[in-house]
């Protein structure tokens, strides 16, 4: 009961809300962002102490003074997470960011999510429609919508009461909504007809499933009603039939609500990856490819690496760096 099934249409659902004037309302706002370089403290460096460890590091330190100068220096060694990262997201785009474990797209999402918290310095400009990131912390903070791999719940609400509270956040005022108690049920309604909620709208967030409390997040998102949606590895915990019409519905809403959504997905199936409108590939930190989704098979292509008949685009161009898979156009 999601956007591709037949029980529940979101495109006429939204269509007929915009049609009548009501909520919720589009938000054109576009994301763009110029070379993002992210720094963080250099714990990569670091080793797991053994019983030697104390010695050793006695040994070492002895020709700096045993450190004791360090003690009154301020730290300027940080490690360098993304390299220069670019792109344009306009609204009713979707973009895609694929990546390895560790090559730097979690780091740019929590950027482009405006979580910023946690780096030791953010090189480059990022702007929502004109709005400086810490414009849209102190008053837009509603504008940006960041989902996290990890769900956050009241574990003794029911899933019908966590939705329900997350409408009444955002509800606009009696000036906009004549019935506001209308509006919520409705909304409510469709939520749990969207991502199939309806069998466990009544249980307590504590005794659902992992694929459920994914998709109650992914609904909570929803309701937001955010002009730029950020999905980080939304799909964990889904099938492949619950990841597509998950990716569906981020399309609809999409193009009817003409937002801005960047998502990176596990897993993305050939479906799910014609669904985007762009896509970005990073490793270790730097920009490979970003453009249209339709070209990027042809731009490796043109640099010499082909792509197996039986590989999803979505696999080629996460391990296109990956020198033991990779096969090379005859003549390269």
């Amino acid at each position: 009961r999601t956007a591709g099934s037949s029980a529940f249409d979101l495109a006429a659902w939204l269509t007929g809300r915009r049609q009548q004037d009501q909520p919720p309302f589009p938000n054109r706002v576009g994301l763009a962002f110029s070379d993002i370089s992210v720094f963080g403290d250099p714990i990569g460096d670091h080793h797991i102490a053994t019983l030697a460890s104390p010695i050793r590091q006695l040994i070492e330190s002895a020709p700096r003074g045993f450190g004791i100068p360090e003690l009154f220096q301020k730290q300027t060694s940080y490690r360098q997470l993304t390299h220069a990262l670019s792109g344009l997201v306009r609204d009713g785009e979707m973009l895609l960011v694929l990546g390895r474990p560790g090559s730097g797209c979690s780091t740019l999402l929590r950027v482009l999510g405006n979580r910023r918290g946690g780096f030791q310095r953010i090189d480059g400009t990022v702007s929502y429609g004109g709005l400086q990131p810490d414009e849209v912390s102190k008053a837009y903070r509603g504008l940006v919508a960041y989902n996290s791999e990890e769900d956050y719940h009241y574990a003794s609400l029911t899933v019908r009461q966590t939705l329900r509270f997350a409408i009444q956040c955002k509800i606009p005022s009696t000036r906009v909504l004549q019935n506001r108690d209308d509006y919520t049920s409705e909304f409510l309604d469709a939520l749990l007809e969207m991502y199939g909620l309806i069998n466990c709208a009544d249980t307590p967030v504590s005794a659902i499933s992992g694929g459920e409390s994914k998709r109650l997040s992914l609904a909570e998102q929803t309701a937001a009603g955010a002009a730029v949606d950020v999905w980080q590895a939304s799909t964990t915990g889904l099938d492949s039939s619950s990841a597509l019409d998950y990716a569906r519905s981020l399309r609809v809403t999409t193009d009817v609500l003409h937002k801005a959504t960047v998502a990176a997905l596990n897993q993305t199936s050939e479906d799910i990856y014609q669904l985007f409108d762009k896509v970005l590939v990073v490793d270790e930190g730097r920009q490979l490819y970003f453009g249209s989704t339709t070209d990027a098979v042809s731009y490796f292509e043109a640099l010499g690496i082909s792509k197996s008949p039986r590989q999803t685009t979505a696999d080629f161009l996460t391990r296109v760096t990956q020198l033991r898979e990779r096969r090379l156009v005859d003549g390269f």
